[in-house]
């Protein structure tokens, strides 16, 4: 039989494959890429996690035997019928993904294929959001039920992970699509839910007490309920500390076995892939914290630090553990195709201290500086260099000096300096060295007397505002002192050694942390005896110290992972990973006197290691670390997530929006309810681009585009007029705004012309035949205007006289005005036919205006005039026809049958009548063998004409 953690490890594997599928489809999709497709890179990832799961199977095995094992033999029947259940949802979730790829591989022409896979990857997932029944297995000591999701989880992450790829296949956009969001939002709380009920399941057990003679027992056990997983009892031991010491040690112990036992069952992968489904399904105008996610970075690291020199720009620092050497990589998110740049060493080997991590700051765009401890002893440090092969230099220069003997390197950038600080063990002074503007290093310098910093104290720099230095320390009376630097004095010197703060009770800081933010301002924080953070805030002076944060949340030890960032809108930013393992942040706005409550980011953590923390853009930060895995053999990835300001720049947005239209485009010209979705799409472009242009009006035209084409067009030939109507006039506006502000621009003008005139087609679709023609006789007036000093426009405008203004004004009853335009499309497309003899193109809309002119010329009622243009207008198709049989011979039919024959028949003139229907009924009778539906009809109307024209002719000889 299986053990509990094996069982517990096959649920964790189920979670782990889906995870990373739902992540490879959330990060194909946000590259907007076209090679391969999305509906093709999106089935390859499904495909694959099918394969996980198939090759799992055995694991999944185990699962269902320990789930049988839990229950009496008389209830394992149950368990058998859920797992049939379970299977045939994960099938039909499978059938979706083969009705998507059929889809794909046929053109994406089939909507039957198509909503089948939407419609059966939407009930495998809604049936386990639904359903409680599948989460839940007979107690065999009572007659109730009991919380075991182990089954039905494997069954809900495949089916919804394929529903995702299924929402993103036939939508890459889907985030702009209310609907989308808010199913996937479903699904996130049903996932908060499943993870609630099995978290419940986990209890930690913590005993023990405090004697009276100043220490406390204390001893510990986690079982989980729902896998039988049991730690086993741990004696911690005796240890120094008295009731309310007794009680922090519980409360960090608790959640240190929960965090443990939340990785060992799989529950840490489900808080990621739940984070993962929430954060893509929220309204991208939200802000927040994005769910970690792999960076593709290879090489193995630890101690890890970032900096960025500009918006968008993160350069990456560690050690590669096996060589003792510092590598470097970075990421441009503003290329037109980020990726991070292969890893390039920047000192040479076994040269580099384990400890401490080295510092890397940015004091310019394109300056990154590297501080590093060598293992000679000495403070190093590199720097960007454009004119070298790897971008840096070639070596890592000496900053300390010939001093070996010290300790720390801390160091801290402002615009155009870096300055690093540490502390000389053989006189016990501060030294400090500044590097400039072009990356030149001045000599090291004393910041204190001698003896100013004690053994076993901490040091940490900080810079409130540029040109400013603020180096604090601790000391061994559990004071922290601090020395200033202000560059813009008129002999600048380091401030005499002062008191600024007593650590409270009893706490002294092994280690603590500062950073400034530009503005003036400064915070030092360090980890309190109970597990809170506390700090001191600078401002011209030092406040008191004051507790940041509640108790019981940072692990004891040195707090390695406390890292700050600033942000671009000057957030105080400051990050731990906690007692629960999982990462912790607080933060300050500019002018607040209060920190923001601790905010948990993503799972626990199986392994413990730095974070780095570097601000890339105004009010963002991004986290990175390092996740050595929870199996023997697991590769450690690194890891990102990012604070998203949820305003992206207006380019992006109109490029999302752009994509939606494209989208539209395609979903229009598949058959069927496809259409809708067309509509949709079109409407979710609508929305960013007024989002975009509310920010940044220059966007206008791109706008009022859009509302007339995709949006309005496809409301109109969806029968949704006034909708149509409405988007339309909004593009009028806008046209109108705009050439007010530039009026010298002639594209403006045509495009006022071009939304007049689908307005006309809006409004005469309504009906509203009195507007519909005043729309277009304004797009044809306009036209005409621009047309007398750009005569290319002279086309469309003949094309616009004939439809919508002539047939417009012809359909109500004003005949005289409507042949006017038409005899004037004749004169523009006569014009320029002589200018491009030999363009069939324009030919045959000569001969579709004589058409529409001979039924308004018969409407008048000029039937003479009438029959004489229209056999003019199918003697011309005659012609093309000849000579394009394929692209004209139809449309001749069409003109024969109407209203050629009718207008010939009615005249008296039976004979030509006659011999053109025998003509159509030939040209039908060819088509017919091609398209017997299509043309089958108009064959059998031409040979009707045949036989009622020939009855008329023998009615009058007789």
């Amino acid at each position: 039989m299986a053990t509990p953690i094996a069982t517990a490890l096959a649920v964790y594997e189920a979670g782990k494959k889906a995870y990373e599928a739902y992540q490879g489809i959330v990060a194909f999709v946000r590259l907007g890429s076209h090679s391969p497709t999305p509906e093709e890179e999106i089935l390859a990832r499904l495909e694959v996690l099918h394969q996980d799961f198939v090759a799992l199977q055995g694991r999944f095995d185990e699962v269902m035997e320990a789930v049988k094992q839990a229950v009496r033999v008389e209830q394992q029947a149950y368990v058998l019928a859920l797992r049939r259940d379970l299977e045939g949802l994960r099938g039909r979730a499978r059938t979706a993904t083969d009705e998507l790829n059929s889809w794909a591989v046929g053109g994406r022409k089939d909507p039957l294929l198509r909503s089948n896979a939407d419609d059966n990857s939407r009930l495998a997932a809604n049936t386990l959001l639904e359903g409680d029944s599948y989460f839940y297995r007979p107690d065999p000591n009572s007659p109730e039920s009991v919380f075991d999701h182990r089954l039905a989880y494997i069954a809900y992450v495949y089916v919804l992970t394929v529903r995702f790829g299924v929402i993103a296949g036939l939508n890459p956009q889907y985030r702009e699509d209310r609907l989308a969001r808010e199913e996937l939002t479903r699904h996130a709380a049903r996932l908060d839910w499943v993870f609630q009920h099995a978290d419940q399941a986990i209890e930690p057990h913590t005993g023990g007490g405090p004697d009276d003679r100043g220490s406390y027992f204390l001893a510990h056990q986690c079982v989980d309920h729902i896998t039988g997983y049991d730690t086993g009892h741990t004696e911690v031991g005796w240890r120094p500390g008295g009731q309310a010491e007794y009680d922090d040690a519980r409360s960090y112990y608790a959640d240190q076995l929960r965090a443990d036992m939340r990785v060992r069952t799989g529950l840490a992968k489900l808080m990621g892939f739940h984070d993962t489904v929430a954060h893509w399904a929220k309204d991208p105008r939200t802000p927040g914290w994005s769910p970690w996610a792999p960076a593709e970075v290879p090489d193995s690291m630890v101690s890890l630090a970032a900096a960025s020199d500009r918006p968008g720009h993160t350069v990456l620092v560690w050690r590669d553990p096996g060589k003792g050497q510092l590598r470097t990589t970075s990421y441009d998110s503003t290329a037109a195709a980020p990726a991070w740049k292969p890893s390039v060493a920047i000192s040479a080997e076994n040269t580099v201290r384990e400890e401490p991590t080295p510092r890397a700051l940015a004091s310019g765009p394109g300056l990154i500086t590297v501080v590093m401890r060598g293992k000679d002893g000495g403070v190093y440090a590199t720097r960007t260099d454009p004119t070298r092969p790897t971008g840096w230099l070639d070596a890592p220069v000496r900053v300390s000096g010939d001093t070996t003997d010290v300790s720390y390197a801390e160091a801290a950038a402002t615009p155009g300096s870096v300055v690093v600080v540490w502390r000389d063990n053989g006189t016990g002074t501060l030294m400090a060295a500044f590097q400039d503007a072009k990356g030149a290093w001045g000599p090291p310098r004393a910041a204190t007397p001698a003896g100013a910093i004690s053994l076993g104290s901490d040091l940490t720099v900080a810079c409130p505002s540029p040109g400013v230095v603020l180096a604090v320390w601790t000391m061994n009376d559990r004071t922290v002192h601090g020395v200033t630097y202000d560059s813009h004095a008129a002999d600048p010197a380091w401030s005499a050694p002062a008191q600024i703060a007593e650590f409270p009770g009893n706490d002294f800081a092994s280690s603590i942390h500062a950073m400034g933010t530009g503005d003036g301002k400064a915070d030092v924080v360090w980890q309190g005896t109970f597990g809170s953070m506390w700090n001191i805030h600078y401002d011209g002076g030092w406040s008191a110290p004051a507790e940041a944060t509640p108790r019981h949340l940072t692990k004891w030890g040195v707090p390695y992972t406390t890292v700050p960032a600033v942000a671009g809108d000057r957030r105080v930013n400051w990050f731990w990973q906690g007692r629960d393992s999982r990462v912790q942040t607080v933060h300050r706005d500019p002018q607040q006197p209060q920190w923001s409550a601790p905010l948990r980011l993503g799972p626990p953590w199986w392994s413990y290691a730095e974070v780095a923390a570097v601000s890339v853009a105004a009010g963002s930060v991004s986290l990175y670390r390092v996740d050595s895995g929870s199996e023997i053999g697991e590769v450690p990835k690194l890891l990102t997530c990012f604070y998203d300001t949820a305003t992206p720049a207006a380019s992006a947005r109109i490029a999302d929006a752009r994509a939606l239209v494209a989208r539209a485009q395609t979903l229009w010209n598949l058959p069927g309810p496809a259409r809708d979705e067309a509509n949709a799409r079109a409407a979710d472009a609508i929305a960013v681009a007024r989002e975009v242009v509310a920010l940044d009006p220059g966007y206008r035209a791109t706008l009022a585009q859009w509302l007339v084409f995709p949006a309005g067009t496809y409301l109109m030939g969806s029968g949704r007029h006034d909708e149509a109507i409405a988007c339309m006039l909004e593009a009028l506006g806008l046209y109108d705004q705009l050439i007010h502000e530039q009026p010298g621009i002639g594209e403006l003008p045509w495009r006022k012309a071009w939304t007049l005139v689908n307005l006309a087609q809006a409004l005469w679709g309504r009906p509203d035949h009195a507007q519909g023609v005043q729309r277009a006789v304004e797009a044809t007036d306009l036209l005409r205007r621009l047309a007398t000093t750009k005569p290319t426009y002279r086309t469309g405008l003949a094309q616009w006289l004939v439809f919508p203004a002539g047939t417009y004004l012809m359909g109500s009853g004003r005949h005289d005005e409507a042949i006017a335009r038409m005899l004037e499309a004749l004169g523009l497309y006569d014009q320029v036919i002589h200018e491009q003899p030999g363009s069939g193109e324009l030919l045959w809309r000569k001969a579709w205006t004589l058409v529409n002119l001979a039924q308004a010329l018969w409407g008048r009622p000029d039937h003479a005039q009438g029959v004489q243009r229209a056999v003019e207008a199918t003697d011309l198709l005659r012609r093309l026809a000849t000579e394009t049989p394929a692209r004209y011979r139809g449309g001749l039919g069409d003109w024969l049958l109407y209203p050629t024959i009718p207008y010939l028949r009615q005249s008296g003139r039976r004979d030509q009548a006659l011999t053109r229907a025998r003509e159509a009924v030939d040209i039908f009778t060819a088509l017919d063998a091609t398209d017997p539906e299509a043309y089958g009809p108009k064959l059998a109307a031409a040979k009707k004409l045949v036989a009622d024209i020939q009855a008329d002719m023998r009615s009058d000889v007789s």
